[in-house]
């Protein structure tokens, strides 16, 4: 072994920064995110084939502009507050960091029928089947462009707020509340393909996108379905109706995103450059 690394130190084989591979230039929207933000990753290397922050790790994508790699990420709340990580590149670390900062975390109290909280065998059996749906991951990309606000309305519940339920801690609402009069058209927030379209016990009429690439958005409470299981949508193409179907206090859309798996707020793919 002493013989083998002398014969590397002779022949000027000394593992310096040259053996090993450069990183490749990284663009990223924002350095300082909190949870629930959106990341768009760029990569300038076409042989880039993932990219990891802290331990998640997610694939890349063409980009538009045929020299760079891209996907969007959203911030989940096992990075930590206060944490700062490193953007690595297939292995490779890229000096480029993502800080995680807090956030003001609002509050509401609702009162729904006890009778209509209470869970069964169906209620967990259709959750099995949401939560599969919203996990659908096609490499294919159907989204173009920024996302449009599926219906017109006031936001009664804004994403991330922490929610009292009857007296008891509800958890945080993973949505926008919209709030908007009952047969008002629901439509999508960008091109998609129909992953769900069905009524559930607590979500009521329910519809799933998949927009490709990860990312996923959900549209609850409805009165009425119109888009059906299968089908390709436009960016705007009617895909329902408001309504206050299952466990509802009133007539609202429940609009969220997700992206890997990871609940964001839908206004930042309204209002941020999400394009790569």
């Amino acid at each position: 072994m002493t013989s083998f690394l002398l014969v590397l130190f002779l022949t000027g084989y000394c593992f310096s920064a040259e053996n090993i591979a450069p990183a490749p230039k990284v663009e990223i929207s924002s350095t300082n995110v909190t949870h629930g933000s959106i990341l768009v990753i760029k990569v300038f290397d076409k042989t880039a084939k993932r990219v990891q922050i802290k331990k998640s790790v997610f694939a890349l994508y063409d980009g538009k502009d045929g020299v760079s790699k891209g996907v969007l990420v959203g911030v989940p709340t096992w990075w930590d507050i206060g944490g700062k990580y490193e953007v690595v590149v297939n292995g490779v670390a890229t000096g480029q960091f993502v800080e995680v900062g807090g956030r003001v975390v609002k509050s509401e109290k609702i009162s729904i029928e006890k009778s209509k909280l209470v869970t069964s065998e169906e209620t967990k059996k259709q959750g099995e089947i949401l939560v599969k749906a919203i996990a659908a991951l096609t490499e294919e990309r159907y989204w173009s462009g920024n996302f449009i606000k599926p219906v017109e309305g006031r936001i009664s519940t804004e994403y991330g707020t922490g929610r009292t339920v009857n007296g008891n801690a509800g958890g945080v609402h993973r949505g926008l509340d919209i709030a908007a009069d009952e047969g008002v058209e629901v439509k999508a927030a960008n091109d998609a393909v129909v992953v769900l379209s069905r009524n559930h016990i607590l979500t009521g009429n329910t519809i799933v996108l998949n927009h490709g690439q990860g990312v996923i958005s959900v549209y609850y409470h409805m009165s009425a379905l119109v888009a059906k299981e299968g089908a390709k949508v436009e960016k705007g193409e009617v895909i329902g109706k408001v309504g206050s179907t299952g466990v509802s206090t009133g007539a609202h859309l429940h609009w969220g995103i997700w992206i890997f798996g990871v609940d964001v707020n839908p206004l930042e793919l309204i209002e941020k450059n999400i394009e790569f």
